[in-house]
C-alpha cells in the first residue's frame, strides 16, 4: 500500500492510497475555502446513562446533489471544486467537513446537565474514483487495499488520547442516511464506547469469566462445526448467515444465565 498525505485549503487532512506510488505535485481541492473550525459538544443523558453528541452545524451538509455534480469525484475544475484531486490513487480518506466529533472541539455550553467537548474524529472514506460503482463491484485486490486502509486508520486514530472507540462503516442509500451516491463510508473515532458496543464488550468479558474463552470464539467455533449457515471459512476470515430464531433463543438463554 502506498500513501500520500495532503492538506486542503481549509486546513483539513487528505490521505490518498494506491497500489503504486502516488504521483507528486497533487493539490488537495476543497469545496470550502474558509478556515475549518468545527466544534461540537457532548451532553450527558441522565435517564439513559450515556453521552449524546450535539453537532448542529451538520444540518447544513450536502444532501443528494444534482447528478451533474459529485463532490466525491476526482476533479480539477477550480470553478466547481470537489473534495478530491485527479490522480493515480484508488482509495481516499479526508476529514469530514461537517463532522460530529473533532480534536478542535472546545467550550461546551454550560447547561443544566453535564457537558464536555465533542473530541474525536470523523473521516470520509472514498472507496473508488468511480462514482457509478459499488463496494460489491470492486475487485478483490481493490477491496484488499480498502481493508488495509481501514486498518491503518484504525491504528492511527485509536492511538490518540482523545479516542476510546473507532468505528468504520459504509454509507449506502438514502434510507440509512447517506446523502451522497458516490461509493463511500465513514470512520467515527469516539471519545467513549457507544452504548451497544460497550454492552457487547461487557457480555464478552462476562462470558470469558464464566467459560474461560471468548464469546465470539465460541460462536464461530459452533458455526464452523454446524456449517448450516457457513458462507466462507478461510485462514483469516469466517462468514456466516443471519442467526435464525432458534439459535438466537439459545444465545439469549446464555445471557440470562450470565445475569
Amino acid at each position: 500500500m502506498h500513501k500520500r498525505c495532503l492538506r486542503k485549503p481549509d486546513g483539513r487532512r487528505l490521505h490518498l492510497y494506491g497500489f503504486e506510488p502516488i504521483a507528486e505535485g497533487l493539490i488537495a481541492p476543497s469545496p470550502s475555502q474558509a478556515p475549518w473550525q468545527p466544534n461540537s459538544h457532548l451532553r450527558w443523558h441522565p435517564m439513559r446513562g450515556e453521552w449524546v453528541i450535539y453537532a448542529t452545524h451538520r444540518q447544513h451538509r450536502t444532501f443528494l446533489p444534482d447528478a451533474g455534480y459529485d463532490p466525491l469525484a476526482p476533479g480539477d475544475d477550480a470553478g466547481q471544486p470537489t473534495e478530491l484531486p485527479a490522480g493515480n490513487w484508488q482509495v481516499a480518506v479526508f476529514d469530514n467537513l461537517l463532522l460530529a466529533l473533532s480534536a478542535m472541539a472546545h467550550a461546551p455550553p454550560q447547561i443544566e446537565v453535564q457537558t464536555r467537548p465533542g473530541l474525536g474524529a470523523c473521516e470520509v472514506v472514498v472507496f473508488t474514483q468511480d462514482g457509478g460503482a459499488s463496494l460489491g463491484q470492486l475487485s478483490v485486490r481493490h477491496i484488499g487495499l480498502l481493508i488495509e486502509v481501514w486498518a491503518e486508520r484504525y491504528r492511527e486514530l485509536g492511538a490518540r488520547e482523545d479516542v476510546q472507540y473507532v468505528f468504520a462503516f459504509e454509507n449506502r442509500g438514502a434510507a440509512v442516511g447517506a446523502t451522497l451516491h458516490h461509493p463511500h463510508g465513514q470512520i467515527y473515532a469516539y471519545p467513549f464506547p457507544p452504548p451497544v458496543p460497550a454492552r457487547e464488550l461487557e457480555m464478552q468479558r462476562r462470558h470469558f469469566a464464566v467459560h474461560g474463552r471468548g464469546l465470539l470464539e465460541a460462536i464461530i467455533a459452533e458455526e464452523l462445526r454446524d456449517r448450516d449457515r457457513l458462507l466462507y471459512a478461510g485462514e483469516r476470515a469466517v462468514a456466516f448467515d443471519t442467526v435464525p430464531e432458534e439459535k438466537a433463543a439459545e444465545l439469549r438463554a446464555v445471557e440470562v444465565d450470565l445475569d
